[in-house]
């Protein structure tokens, strides 16, 4: 069945879209920890040893919890433009598109704008038993503290939702980026020990990660402006996602 407007280079680019944001300096470090708090483990190859199967059960919790937010925010957005202010959209992608290439500068390291380097942090103090609930809600605390991080990307990938004619079309997009995100959350909780040494060792190439993100970005912001993503598809036929 056909989704029209929803390729799979949509889904792909908002995927691609997540993985970057993992890639990023401001997460990837922090990855150990995040996954030694949600289960009591710890990526030292040396510390005692944590069943990887409770550890990928909290990261596959923590990461519905920011999934869970990012459709729910691109929900909001949607209702807004149906019942609130019918062409919130068509402003927000003007808007929107002049910002994203401003944030792709600044992310690529042309220029620096403070103001995104700040960012909320919760710290959650884990119970002696590791909960899967508590998994969940530090996950969408991890969504709503590090929106200034991840969130030049993120309002690419909504920008490129508003493109799609349905509600479902733009959270299965969001979704794609929160899989993308997530991904790599789950397959460090399945390496343990040692996807510490990884990702100690790809922390070299933050430099090309930041200029990608901000090529991604401006790319995105020159679409939105010009209304091209519309036309791509026509250019990629790649398939079609359902």
């Amino acid at each position: 069945m056909e989704i029209d407007g929803l390729s799979l280079l949509s889904a792909g680019l908002a995927f691609a879209a997540g993985v970057l944001s993992f890639l990023s300096p401001c997460v990837l470090p922090l990855v150990p920890a995040y996954l030694g708090h949600l289960a009591g483990a710890s990526l030292n190859p040396d510390a005692p040893t944590v069943s990887r199967t409770t550890t990928l059960s909290h990261a596959v919790a923590f990461v519905l919890g920011f999934t869970t937010v990012f459709v729910l925010l691109w929900t909001v957005i949607r209702l807004i433009d149906l019942y609130l202010f019918p062409g919130f959209i068509a402003s927000l992608r003007q808007i929107g598109g002049v910002i994203l290439i401003v944030m792709g500068l600044h992310v690529a390291g042309v220029f620096r704008i403070p103001l995104l380097y700040r960012e909320k942090r919760f710290l959650v103090l884990r119970p002696h038993a590791p909960s899967l609930p508590m998994s969940f809600v530090v996950g969408v605390l991890f969504a709503a503290g590090w929106t200034p991080c991840i969130g030049p990307i993120l309002s690419g990938i909504i920008g490129l939702a508003t493109f799609t004619d349905t509600m479902l079309q733009g959270a299965i997009l969001l979704a794609s980026y929160s899989l993308g995100l997530g991904v790599p959350f789950l397959a460090t909780a399945l390496a343990l020990g040692s996807a510490a040494v990884v990702l100690k060792r790809f922390s070299r190439y933050f430099g090309v990660v930041e200029v990608v993100s901000g090529m991604f970005l401006i790319a995105v912001g020159v679409l939105m402006l010009t209304g091209l993503f519309l036309r791509l598809p026509q250019y990629f036929n790649w398939g079609i996602l359902l």
